[in-house]
């Protein structure tokens, strides 16, 4: 299976690396200028890594939004004046589309007029939604990246409060429909009763600190991805697997509350059926894994 990382040195599913103190950024500071990161000779199970809060606002450019598109011209203009009018963060928008002909790219060229932070890029590594956000973390300048879908369902204002975890010593921030605060509005029944369940179990079963694990709207640092692989090959998935194996590697995972409301426009591309047993390849996986640490943490 072919695999993803920003860094030669990250791990696959069958390593887990100790992590050293240091951060090497493509070309922005790492964050590990100004967080004590976790010492290299404590087990990546171990609970003792401690954070400091730092500044992240030193850095020129702050956040990297990622938009993975596929014919969203009708909401694409209002979802980045959305994101304008709520994210005050220095920041970019990265709108990552497969073919020429996709609705998206003339409303887009419009806008590049007026906002020249937002760019315009086409998927690199062959269509569909994966491909699409590998696209996008390989563009990216900014310290952290948030990925979301263009159809209008997550609120803008989230990417502030992920920001702010990020700056607490967080390493990746999930938004979650589930916890207090938190509202999922429309979508189909099924989908949404098994992502609640999954991400409801998520902390019992899997042991990771998130109530949503199966949603795609997520922030990370860009060290994060320099040393881990992306093995997905489907889709929305690929953010599960990251958290999952972010969290076994000693990264911190933090969440904050969001709404959610099904798109008003377009169709939803997102198909159960196939999607389902790669979400549950990793769903599994993380289970192995905690079993084990519980595991190593007894003995």
């Amino acid at each position: 299976m072919r695999s993803f990382s920003l860094n030669k040195h990250s791990f696959s599913t069958n390593e887990l690396p100790r992590l050293n103190s240091r951060g090497i950024l493509r070309r922005l500071p790492s964050a590990s200028t100004y967080l004590n990161a976790p010492s290299t000779d404590l087990h990546p199970w171990s609970s003792r890594f401690k954070y400091k809060r730092f500044d992240i606002s030193r850095a020129f450019l702050q956040i990297s939004i990622i938009l993975p598109v596929f014919n969203e011209g009708k909401n694409i203009a209002k979802q980045i004046n959305g994101i304008e009018e709520k994210v005050k963060n220095s920041h970019e928008i990265l709108i990552i589309y497969d073919f020429a002909e996709d609705d998206t790219v003339s409303v887009v060229r419009k806008l590049q007029k007026k906002n020249k932070y937002i760019k315009l890029i086409r998927n690199i590594f062959g269509r569909g939604l994966i491909n699409a956000v590998k696209t996008g973390f390989i563009e990216a300048r900014g310290e952290v990246f948030v990925v979301m879908p263009a159809d209008l369902a997550d609120d803008p204002g989230t990417v502030v409060k992920m920001f702010n975890k990020i700056e607490d010593g967080f390493d990746i921030v999930c938004a979650t429909r589930y916890a207090k605060g938190g509202k999922k509005i429309g979508g189909p029944i099924l989908k949404t009763t098994l992502s609640r369940i999954a991400g409801l179990l998520t902390p019992i079963i899997l042991g990771i600190p998130t109530t949503d694990i199966a949603n795609g709207f997520k922030m990370y640092r860009r060290n994060v991805l320099k040393r881990i692989k992306i093995e997905s090959d489907g889709g929305w998935e690929f953010s599960t697997e990251l958290v999952i194996k972010a969290y076994h590697a000693g990264f911190k995972i933090g969440e904050v509350s969001t709404t959610w409301q099904d798109r008003i426009s377009g169709k939803s591309k997102f198909e159960l059926i196939k999607w389902l047993p790669k979400y549950l390849r990793w769903y599994l996986w993380g289970f192995w894994l905690n079993i084990n640490r519980l595991r190593f943490n007894c003995s």
